[in-house]
């Protein structure tokens, strides 16, 4: 039988048990055919000391590593050279005893297992580590199916590279490790444990493995096991939640540490829903005392949207609109007047901040959707800090509902360009496009050709444009009220007065569509509207 044994390593020296680690290998009973460490990139002394023990090294570039595929990639390696068991042991586990590993590998091939893993101990009696073990390495060994979830939950499938054994050929059947940054393990014991497999815990191959307890790697290793168990729900749905240690009683020597570990595991849990409510607080706090102190006003806030939002509040209609004003801005400021019984300026400039703020989130799921969850913080960051866009947050205009507008409409073209079979796109570009045209009129060029574009890539992928006659038809059914509000003030069904002029060239040019004119509006349509004609 050919045995391999192998330790993936980044830094290992800087532990500080490295050589203990190789020390305490090379004592062991057992004949191992390779002993193999895989390199990711050290900067310290890993690879000479590793070299001057014996060991075979692999160097890979610090990017390239990753849990599952590394291993996997190792484990087809060793299929391939006819090796029939490969030990995986981490950079900081040493082994307690020199038969250690035989008492691993024989407890591996005298039972009808997969794989199987030892016990690690903690040197630190009240730790949390400690807890850990105790639960998790028991003092007696066992084999574990799929009928002992009842019992085990969360245990059953759990398994650790950190001090573990595999059946090469059976591993390789099965597809290997699955690529994850952590927690390749336990996906592979579920997967033996699911397709009617067995894995074992041998408690007789024991080794020390420590981790450490300064409050930032505790965080981050909460945040690694929150992460792996949002990442697969299907674990926590088949085998349930993980326990905590409230009933230990020495509890209080582990509440801090636990208290941080948790904090991490709920922050890798919820960190991407989290995330851009944090941005969103952020930009508020911000926005905030701009707002407060901000106290010019602009001409058109104080001669349109502040007075319209005031009518809107008091429900005079007959100000709270007009033509030459696109209706969204001063009806949510007339919203927040109602509410909180502010006055329209205050009003408009929580108005421009609400839209400007609620930008976060199309612009984060966006990103993350297509690019990651790094490049979509980044992009959030240079949104909140781009002073030209910070200032539509306190100014009170509508440029703020613009850019909400185009970002909505950005999150729908990710949602089409990945989930196209769903509706969620969809209804984003309809909401988009309404707002586009609700918030500033000279915005409906833009918002005709991004409607022209959806049309051609929905003809494209699905050859029919049932999908865009929908998208058109709920769009029209938003605009409903503004485009019979304008036909009855100006003449015709548009969202804004330009519209109309444009609307009466392109009638009298084609005859044919008179029929959208009203011929007695309330208001004639010049060349132009004057601020006059407004006032008016």
């Amino acid at each position: 039988m050919k045995i391999a044994l192998v330790i993936p390593t980044l830094n290992a020296v800087k532990r500080g048990v490295w050589k203990e680690v190789l020390t305490a290998v090379g004592q062991q009973g057992i004949q191992l055919d390779a002993k193999i460490v895989v390199d990711s990139s050290s900067t310290d002394q890993t690879v000479p000391i590793a070299e001057v023990y014996g060991w075979q090294v692999f160097r890979i570039k610090r990017q390239n590593f990753n849990h599952g595929t590394t291993r996997a990639k190792i484990v087809r390696c060793l299929h391939w050279r006819g090796y029939d068991t490969v030990i995986f042991l981490s950079q900081d586990v040493v082994l307690s005893f020199p038969g250690a590993l035989k008492k691993l590998v024989d407890y591996l091939w005298s039972n009808d297992i997969v794989g199987c893993y030892g016990k690690q101990l903690s040197m630190h009696e009240h730790s949390l580590d400690a807890w850990q073990r105790e639960r998790c390495y028991p003092n007696f060994s066992h084999t574990k199916k799929l009928r002992d979830v009842s019992r085990l939950q969360l245990l059953t499938p759990f398994c650790s590279n950190a001090f573990a054994a595999w059946k090469v050929a059976p591993v390789v059947k099965l597809g290997g490790f699955p690529k994850t940054m952590f927690g390749e393990d336990m996906l592979l014991a579920s997967k033996i444990l699911n397709s009617g497999g067995s894995i074992g815990y041998c408690a007789n191959a024991i080794a020390v493995h420590e981790h450490s307890c300064m409050p930032w790697n505790l965080f981050l290793r909460g945040k690694a096991i929150g992460y792996f168990h949002r990442e697969h729900p299907e674990l926590l749905e088949q085998f349930g939640k993980p326990a905590a240690p409230f009933k230990r009683k020495d509890f209080i020597y582990i509440a801090l540490p636990f208290a941080i570990k948790s904090f991490g595991y709920l922050y890798g849990s919820v960190r991407e829903k989290v995330v851009p409510w944090l941005f969103f607080l952020l930009l508020w706090v911000l926005l905030l005392p701009a707002i407060i102190l901000y106290d010019f006003p602009l001409r058109d806030v104080a001669d349109r949207y502040a007075p319209m939002a005031e009518a809107f509040a008091a429900g005079d209609w007959q100000f709270a609109f007009h033509p030459r004003v696109t209706p969204l801005m001063p009806m949510l400021a007339g919203i927040i007047v109602r509410i909180f019984s502010f006055d329209g300026h205050l009003a408009c400039k929580l108005a421009g901040a609400v839209m400007l703020t609620c930008g976060v989130f199309p612009l984060y799921w966006g990103c993350k959707r297509m690019y990651g969850f790094v490049i979509a913080v980044w992009t959030v960051a240079l949104y909140i800090g781009c002073s030209y866009i910070f200032r539509f947050g306190y100014y009170g205009i509508r440029e703020g509902g613009a850019v909400f507008g185009v970002l909505l409409l950005f999150w729908a073209a990710t949602k089409l360009c990945r989930h196209p079979e769903t509706w969620g796109g969809y209804l984003g570009f309809v909401f988009a496009e309404a707002i586009l045209l609700t918030v500033r009129g000279d915005l409906a060029l833009f918002a005709a050709v991004t409607f022209v574009i959806f049309a051609f890539w929905d003809l494209i992928r699905h050859r029919h444009p049932l999908r865009t006659l929908g998208v058109a038809v709920l769009t029209l059914l938003l605009l409903s009220p503004l485009l019979a509000y304008n036909y009855r003030m100006i003449g015709y069904p548009v969202a804004e007065f330009r519209q109309g002029i444009v609307m009466r060239a392109v009638c009298k040019r084609f005859p044919k569509l008179a029929f959208l004119n009203n011929p007695k509006p309330l208001i004639k349509l010049g060349n132009g509207m004057s601020r006059e004609d407004f006032d008016e």
